[in-house]
């Protein structure tokens, strides 16, 4: 059976119009024994289901880690070859978040890595391993069809809207304007990576992996809620002890855990709630309030070819955030 897997993982053939291309795919797995085989099995059974459903084209070869150190593997494999004004971003998020992901470039082989370290590994859940795999895995298709690209254009074109809100900006501690200016940023970079997701699940629920991707979202969000929360109190704490990332940790943490149900609720399924309710942390009023109003804009996205409604999202949440920065501007005076 185990030779079975490997053949499937490593020699694939994929059908086009009217030849055969053989996608290798390269496996560096560093969990071992029974653990490893599943996750190797888990890794062949997605890119096996999602060929019956479409063609993966112009993939010839993938290049997938699972690993137990995310920020070891990435710094020897991919951050080399990243670009130096997008280096600072890509290491804060694998750092700071999930560090699972994504990577392609024009002539890099394209590459997958699985963090070995979540919960899903340790309590041995195929699908939800299969779900994360999938998700990464439309990623990945998402920058070869140049998707990701062209929102990242969108983001870059969205950053003229901070000159506007820093101009009407009154400074107070820890909001100078320079501060603010990196807050802004960060907002900008984080709902695009949020609009990125949704696309990657989008596409994964259209080739039927609603479950699998279900399955990593309720595993990665069980219990989230007892260790993750915000308060006033604590904020305008943080704040006044010159915390500078106090406010934005909040507000794009809240926004961060509730785009897991955005794609389950566009698709109408009943699984959404369940993932609403594990996403709702606590978070004082004035987050949750211009947070929510960004979910409602971005349950209406239905593609990457929608500039007009991603424009609108990015800016959206450019403004939102000024208001609760000018909310607790008042209350630091």
């Amino acid at each position: 059976m185990d030779k079975k897997i490997d053949h499937l993982l490593t020699n694939i053939l994929l059908q086009t119009d009217n030849f055969f291309v053989e996608l290798k795919v390269e496996k560096n797995i560093d969990i071992k024994g029974k653990e490893g085989k599943l996750i190797s099995k888990a890794i062949s059974d997605v890119v096996r289901e999602f060929e019956y459903r479409d063609r993966i084209i112009g993939l010839k070869k993938l290049r997938i880690f699972v690993t137990k150190t995310p920020v070891k593997t990435c710094e020897k494999i991919i951050l080399p070859n990243v670009k130096l004004k997008i280096h600072g971003e890509m290491r804060e998020w694998i750092c700071q978040n999930t560090p699972s992901f994504s990577y392609w470039a024009k002539g890099q082989t394209p590459t997958i890595m699985l963090d070995a370290n979540q919960e899903i590994f340790e309590t041995k859940n195929y699908d939800a391993i299969k779900g994360l795999f999938a998700h990464e895995l439309m990623h990945l298709l998402n920058k070869i069809d140049g998707i990701e690209k062209e929102l990242e254009i969108e983001a870059e074109k969205s950053t003229r809207n901070i000159i506007s809100l820093l101009t009407k900006h009154k400074e107070v501690k820890p909001f100078t304007k320079d501060r603010l200016l990196v807050s802004l940023l960060r907002v900008i970079t984080t709902t695009t990576f949020a609009i990125k997701d949704i696309l990657a699940n989008t596409r994964a629920m259209s080739f039927g992996f609603d479950g699998e991707i279900y399955a990593n979202y309720m595993t990665s969000l069980a219990g989230v809620k007892k260790i993750i929360g915000f308060n006033d109190g604590e904020i305008l704490r943080a704040l006044k002890r010159d915390k500078k990332h106090a406010l934005d940790n909040a507000f794009l943490t809240y926004l961060g855990l509730n785009v897991s149900w955005v794609t389950f609720k566009m698709f109408h399924n009943q699984w959404y709630k369940k993932l609403q309710n594990l996403s709702n942390i606590k978070v004082p009023r004035i987050i949750k309030k211009n947070a929510d109003t960004i979910l409602n804009e971005l349950l209406k996205l239905r593609s990457a070819s929608d500039k007009e409604q991603i424009g609108k999202i990015l800016k959206l949440t450019q403004q939102n955030y000024f208001n609760v920065v000018k909310y607790y501007c008042k209350k630091l005076r």
